[in-house]
Formats: C-alpha cells, sequence, structure tokens
C-alpha cells in the first residue's frame, strides 16, 4: 500500500481569465487569507484502504492518531506500506507502532519501506 498526504490551499485564485476579444481582463487577484486541509490516504492496488482530513499542515501527532486508528487495523497479510520521507513520518514512536500490528520497517533510503511479517 501506498501513502501520502497531499495539502489542499482552499482561497487561490486563478492566474488566467478570459474577456471578449479587444478588452482587458480587470479582475482584481485577491490576496490569500483561506484555510489549509491535509488530507492522508493509503490505497492499495485494489482499493482505499484509510483516508483522514485535518485543518493545517501534518504532523507528529495527527500521523501517529492516523496509523493508530485508521492504517494499522488495515494492515493485511503481507501488506507493505510504503511512505515518503516527511518528518512526521520520522518519529521514533513510528516504527514501534507499526511493529505493534505485526509490521516491520525494511529499508528507507529516501523511501521508507514497512513489510507486514508472518
Amino acid at each position: 500500500m501506498f501513502l501520502d498526504e497531499p495539502g489542499i490551499l482552499l482561497g487561490l485564485a486563478r492566474t488566467h481569465a478570459r474577456s471578449q476579444p479587444g478588452t482587458k481582463v480587470t479582475e482584481l487577484k485577491p490576496f490569500y487569507r483561506s484555510a489549509k486541509v491535509t488530507a492522508i490516504g493509503a490505497v492499495s492496488i485494489n482499493k482505499v484502504l484509510a483516508l483522514m482530513t485535518m485543518n493545517d499542515s501534518m504532523d507528529g501527532q495527527a500521523f501517529t492518531v492516523f496509523i493508530e486508528k485508521f492504517l494499522g487495523p488495515q494492515f493485511g497479510a503481507g501488506a507493505v506500506v510504503v511512505m515518503d520521507n516527511l518528518p512526521a513520518h520520522k518519529l521514533a514512536s513510528i516504527v514501534p507502532m507499526i511493529e505493534a500490528y505485526g509490521a516491520s520497517v525494511i529499508g528507507s533510503s529516501g523511501l521508507a519501506v514497512i513489510r507486514k511479517t508472518n
């Protein structure tokens, strides 16, 4: 399964516009003043395994909640979890938490790869 978390900025303005031939667009581009939402998900080749959204950016506490409440219970036989190198993924508590579900870390050179052991 692959794990990733995009950030979504809710108040962005368009960078391009259309107008009638021979006229100029006169709309103002407002200063960004809206919220940020982060969605974190884990997908396998067959389905979406876990999904969580939160306001603001991903941090270690939110990632811990995602592992404990959403992703951990979804580990199946032979499951492999691939994560990027977000600082929240590198917390010392993450590996023991995943190992508590019967998984182990098998590599981390740019990507952290976690494989469920039988």
